[in-house]
């Protein structure tokens, strides 16, 4: 009895081979040289959720719309849906399948046939059998498997970053959408005045008190704001239809505000650390990671192709000329059919596999250094963003203060008629022009501050929070 499980057992522990290289983490590219980086490199800090970093109701109930309904993202979750089963796939091709069949015949012979009169025969069978199951001595199937779930694995984390750039996405989109309301509203207010003081200017000049060059000079600024507004309206429209697009929802509704001057109100404070060890958890490197394993295991695979492959095929059952006879003692049968195929000569097809998932695996180790190096760019874009952007605001805020001021001399001036209209429009397009670069100046930091939140990996709690829901609908899409 020992003789016999020697070669099961023997089998059991060459099925456990692996020819795959170990893995090992390549070293991540140096990550000095960046600008604004390395001052910043405290102690790693927990980023906050979207949630606490958005606290505007309306942003957050768009986010909420575009996590249940963009379609992009509906299409990454289909693709992983789709990987997890191609692993589930080939990682049963580690095991054995057993089936089970029974038949059953029964035959009637005439006495033409026979020369005896009628006669009947009966035939029926069980069997119980593994179909061609590969012994998996230098580990081809099990490397498979491993490139089969570190694919889906990457896939994931793919998910992950296109939840963590729709939010940032949406984000953006909301507030540039706000600040070109708001800027259709200030030159809607500018043409309207223009409009005012070119109906006076009109009647003065009708009357004989004005030139014809200040009639011009009004026309001119009022035309000129005109064109403005026209360019407004459409940035607007164009604004509400990226975001319709990204929401996959009607959302007129959501977008009744107005961008605040106050900090805190749309964006939370950010004071994050940006150690190597928060970047390196971002999704997209964990995804190159995970697709460098894969390209690993894919050389194990490559190399047990040099190697004998052995199928087994087997079964038993019970055969019997009647049904009541089918399990009796005498009636049982068996059959083992082992058949063994070795490589010999191939014009060098399995050399040549070997050597693309070599250079394959070459390939994914550069893609992972570039991801990181991508994450410290971003990073440093961002926090230059912030850290520049705020003082360009200050300053805008005190140039349109001090515009302000200028206007209202002027016009106390010009009322007064100390000055010319043309010293008056002057300061008109003066402010607006002030008013313009502060939005715009506004709007670039809050918009950094998104960047530095989706650079250092920020919203990827909301990835997994929606999973179990996204995976409901894609599975009852399937069913459908």
């Amino acid at each position: 009895m020992q003789i016999k499980l020697l070669p099961l057992i023997m089998t059991a522990v060459l099925s456990g081979c692996s020819l795959a290289p170990d893995y090992q983490q390549p070293e991540p590219p140096s990550t000095q040289g960046w600008q604004g980086v390395e001052a910043s490199q405290t102690a790693e800090t927990e980023l906050p959720d979207w949630r606490t970093f958005m606290p505007d109701e309306r942003l957050q109930s768009l986010i909420e719309l575009a996590l249940a309904n963009n379609k992009d993202l509906k299409t990454t979750l289909l693709n992983v849906a789709s990987l997890r089963a191609t692993y589930r796939i080939q990682d049963a091709e580690r095991y054995p399948g057993l089936d089970a069949s029974g038949s059953g015949s029964r035959t009637r012979f005439s006495d033409a046939n026979t020369g005896n009169g009628k006669s009947y025969s009966s035939q029926y069978k069980a069997t119980v059998g593994v179909t061609s199951y590969e012994l998996d001595l230098f580990g081809r199937v099990q490397n498979l498997s491993e490139q089969a779930l570190e694919s889906y694995l990457s896939q994931d984390e793919n998910r992950r970053s296109t939840v963590i750039a729709l939010i940032s996405e949406i984000a953006s989109a909301y507030m540039n959408l706000l600040t070109n309301q708001e800027l259709l509203t200030l030159t809607t207010e500018t043409v309207d005045a223009y409009q005012e003081t070119l109906s006076l200017v009109q009647t003065r000049y009708d009357a004989g008190y004005s030139d014809a060059l200040t009639l011009a000079q009004s026309k001119t600024a009022l035309y000129s704001a005109q064109a403005k507004q026209a360019q407004y309206k459409l940035a607007v429209a164009k604004g509400y239809n990226v975001l319709r697009q990204l929401v996959g929802a009607p959302i007129m509704q959501y977008i009744d505000g107005r961008l605040p001057e106050e900090s805190g109100q749309m964006l939370s404070a950010l004071q994050v650390g940006t150690s190597s060890e928060l970047l390196l958890t971002r999704p997209d490197i964990l995804a190159a990671e995970h697709a460098l394993k894969a390209a690993n295991a894919n050389i194990g695979a490559a190399r047990a192709a040099f190697f004998p492959s052995i199928r087994l095929t087997a079964n038993a059952g019970s055969a019997s000329n009647s049904l009541s006879g089918l399990f009796n003692s005498d009636s049982g049968y068996w059959q083992f059919s082992p058949s063994i195929s070795l490589p010999i000569f191939d014009w060098g097809s399995n050399q040549a596999s070997l050597d693309a998932a070599k250079i394959k695996k070459q390939s994914s180790i550069v893609a992972y250094q570039q991801a990181i190096e991508t994450a410290f760019k971003e990073v440093s874009d961002a926090l230059l963003g912030q850290t520049y952007y705020m003082e360009e605001w200050q300053a805008q805020q005190n140039n349109m203060a001090a515009n302000q001021e200028y206007y209202e001399l002027a016009k106390m001036r010009y009322e007064k008629g100390n000055d010319s209209y043309m010293d008056l429009l002057d300061a008109q397009r003066s402010l607006f022009s002030a008013r313009e670069s502060e939005l715009s100046s506004h709007l670039n930091l809050l918009l950094s501050r998104v960047n530095l939140y989706k650079a250092l990996g920020g919203g990827w709690r909301a990835a997994d929070e929606q999973e179990s829901a996204q995976v409901s609908s894609v599975l009852e899409t399937m069913e459908q």
